[in-house]
């Protein structure tokens, strides 16, 4: 595991300030996992009892309503972190599943232990209140009002300024649906911009 220290003390020091002993910890309770595309990370039903960081590849989260219907909520790519949280916490079956839509290599952790590390090591833990403030509380927020205040076109805008060339490796179904439009709307919305800036590539 040591080859990927460099990379796990990266993405936690995106948040807080990070002790090279406190990241050998949570090495010491990870496994590497190699998926498929097509493979399934977490069924919808199961417990979480894992917590995931995301080193190549692309994975989608998606619910099914009571009609069949699939929504998926989102699309997690390099060096995002994966899982049911609310899951893993509350020890209850996830309401959403994890689906790999590119071959992908992720470190697990053990979700208890990571708590237990959380607890004992206060640079892990200022990481960990860090990150839970700006996902949950800051993030959630400003999605919540771009879905209020911002139309399709601007909501789509903004996820490919943030995630450059995303159309060439995720299919427009699931990017329709993490943005809550059809894939004939976001059609519409590619072939509109693409007339307006006609050098764009899209």
């Amino acid at each position: 595991m040591k080859e990927y220290h460099a990379f796990v003390k990266k993405i936690l020091e995106r948040y807080s300030p990070m002790g090279d002993a406190s990241v050998a910890q949570l090495l010491s309770i990870a496994r590497v996992q190699h998926l498929k595309k097509g493979e399934t990370l977490l069924d919808i039903g199961k417990v979480s009892r894992e917590i995931h960081m995301l080193c190549e590849g692309a994975i989608v989260s998606y619910f099914i309503n009571s009609e069949g219907d699939v929504y998926h909520k989102n699309i997690f790519l390099k060096e995002d972190w994966v899982g049911s949280t609310v899951s893993a916490l509350r020890e209850t079956p996830s309401e959403f599943a994890l689906e790999v839509i590119e071959d992908t290599i992720l470190i697990s952790f053990d979700h208890r232990k990571y708590q237990e590390l959380i607890a004992k090591h206060a640079d892990l833990k200022n990481f960990y209140i860090a990150y839970l403030e700006k996902n949950w509380v800051v993030d959630k927020e400003r999605r919540e009002i771009d879905i209020v205040l911002k139309d399709a076109d601007e909501r789509y805008l903004d996820f490919i300024k943030a995630h450059p060339k995303i159309e060439t490796r995720i299919p427009l179904h699931y990017i329709a649906s993490h943005l809550g439009i059809t894939p004939t709307q976001l059609s519409r919305i590619r072939k509109k911009i693409k007339k307006n800036t006609p050098n764009q590539h899209m």
